[in-house]
């Protein structure tokens, strides 16, 4: 029962935060494609929580929407996002590490590493 309500209380920071018809959407492409989590919920829920303490552990602080654009993204694009954040903080010039981080996912940034 727990396991439902966190679902539908996801769900809901989903659909809040970026509106209905998106969670419409990512609901149809969900049924269509063989390996979602709907059809492997235990996998789903590990990539997930292992996305989330990475960001974590790398010092944000995570909102709800946060969580909600973390676990709709690729992992890799969050994994970038976190070194561009990280390697900006380290320069000095991060005023707002999340939004930076926000920035980074949305824009599909990735670290500079030759500087």
């Amino acid at each position: 029962m727990t396991q439902l309500i966190e679902y539908i209380q996801t769900a809901k920071e989903f659909a809040d935060a970026y509106g209905i018809a998106h969670l419409d959407r990512l609901l149809a492409l969900a049924e269509t494609v063989p390996n979602s989590p709907k059809t492997r919920p235990s996998t789903f829920k590990v990539m997930s929580d292992t996305i989330l303490e990475e960001v974590e552990m790398a010092g944000f602080h995570l909102d709800p929407w946060l969580k909600t654009l973390i676990l709709t993204s690729d992992v890799e694009v969050v994994r970038d996002a976190i070194a561009v954040v990280e390697k900006n903080s380290r320069r000095g010039i991060v005023r707002n590490r999340e939004g930076l981080l926000v920035q980074a996912i949305r824009n599909h940034w990735k670290p500079n590493i030759a500087a």
